[in-house]
């Protein structure tokens, strides 16, 4: 197996990715059991932020709507998508081409969704993300398109 650098940078981004899922979904598991709307109260009065100016009162309210099962399937998805994303970082790293399909194809799933977000609010973040996201689709195609070097048994050695 030849080391494909830009697939195994590719696989680090993916398994980067991979890691904040996870500590979203431990995030969302630990905020279950804690009263968002006490917790929203002390990050203001930590703040020093006015509790009736506009956005801190939302802030607090929104908190309050919050469930602890809206924050376990928060977990739950944050937890698919880590896994998700690490398999895909391995197979990646393993050169294997369901990987390299499943980046493909997951990739370009954003793709629509990131222009429209240009088209609505462009900046030179969300520019980033889209080329950044073109480059690394556009890339691991190239990679399935071309051909595969196949290893080959070493010959038999003759015998005497």
């Amino acid at each position: 197996m030849s080391a494909n650098k830009g697939l195994r940078l590719i696989a680090i981004f993916e398994a980067v990715k991979g890691f904040f899922g996870l500590l979203l979904a431990i995030g969302a598991m630990i905020l279950s059991q804690r009263d968002l709307q006490a917790l929203a109260q002390q990050v203001i009065d930590a703040l020093r932020l006015d509790p009736a100016a506009h956005y801190t009162s939302r802030f607090i309210q929104e908190a309050s709507l919050v469930t602890a099962p809206d924050l376990w399937w928060v977990a739950l998805g944050a937890l698919a998508y880590s896994l998700f994303r690490f398999a895909e970082a391995y197979g990646l790293w393993r050169e294997r081409t369901w990987a390299e399909w499943l980046a493909v194809v997951s990739g370009s799933l954003y793709i629509p969704v990131e222009i429209v977000s240009l088209f609505h609010r462009a900046t030179v973040f969300r520019f980033a993300v889209l080329a950044i996201n073109l480059l690394v689709v556009l890339y691991v195609a190239w990679t399935l398109a071309r051909p595969k070097k196949k290893i080959l048994p070493a010959p038999a050695a003759p015998t005497a």
